[in-house]
């Protein structure tokens, strides 16, 4: 049993345009990086819920369980960590947006207080 490909990368220009400016870098890196924030804390609570238990004792159950928990959770290509993928990539956003609110002439002062992130957290 294998886990299923990930869709096809958006063809160039079929994504979302975002225009950044002076005067909305901040808010919209607080945005991103709240979004990322919060989508991170429902996976990592999400998480114990996709563990599968073996729903007998038989050999059959215990390698179906270890099966779609491996397809959830375990495997590097998991649905889980296809998702984590995607969180970190809107947290790589933010970071671009820390890099591009500096070129603009804020300093580190100003963005950090815009959106500190969780310590750890991200």
């Amino acid at each position: 049993m294998t886990t299923p490909a990930p869709p096809p990368p958006p063809s160039p220009g079929g994504g979302q345009t975002l225009t950044v400016n002076k005067d909305n870098v901040l808010e919209v890196r607080k945005v991103i990086l709240a979004a990322a924030e919060e989508a991170q804390q429902k996976l990592r609570d999400l998480m114990p819920s996709l563990v599968v238990s073996a729903p007998g004792e038989d050999e059959v159950s215990a390698t179906s369980a270890a099966v779609w928990t491996a397809n959830l959770v375990g495997n590097q290509d998991s649905h889980y960590a296809r998702l984590q993928q995607y969180v970190d990539n809107v947290i790589d956003l933010g970071r671009q947006l820390e890099e591009a609110a500096k070129q603009y002439g804020y300093t580190d002062e100003e963005i950090v207080a815009s959106f500190n992130v969780q310590q750890g957290q991200m």
